[in-house]
């Protein structure tokens, strides 16, 4: 089964957040249970709302990391009998709602969450390659 979208989500610092049906049939009566949550994260429009940020310092972290950045999480559940999954679908929909809603709605994550992706990224690029012994 192919990703549905069922449900989008405004949050209060102006993001909007995906959530996606990934379940699939396993085998026999067995399911892979799985919510797939997704945000787009247009770089620019946050960063240029930061006091003091300058558009030299925005167009660097465009340049690394592109327009949008993609947060996404996935909660799974395997073996889930068929009789089980809408039951189990709506336990890991509830139980990410209830643990992780307030905190992707801060007025602070597009910015903080940019700056983690910007800097892993950085990280990335310095390390030296790994030359493998042939």
């Amino acid at each position: 089964m192919k990703e549905k979208l069922i449900k989008t989500m405004d949050l209060e610092n102006g993001m909007q957040l995906n959530f996606y049906d990934a379940s699939r049939k396993i085998a026999g009566d067995r399911w892979l249970i799985s919510l797939v949550v997704r945000m787009e994260i247009p770089v620019t429009e946050v960063l240029i709302k930061v006091p003091g940020q300058s558009t030299e310092s925005v167009n660097e972290i465009v340049n690394v990391l592109g327009e949008n950045v993609l947060f996404e999480q996935k909660r799974e559940r395997n073996f889930i009998d068929e009789t089980k999954k809408t039951e189990m679908f709506k336990e890991l929909y509830d139980s990410f709602v209830n643990s992780t809603f307030v905190y992707l709605s801060n007025e602070a994550f597009p910015r903080k969450y940019i700056t983690k992706k910007y800097k892993e990224a950085v990280e990335r690029w310095k390390r030296p390659a790994i030359k493998h012994k042939g």
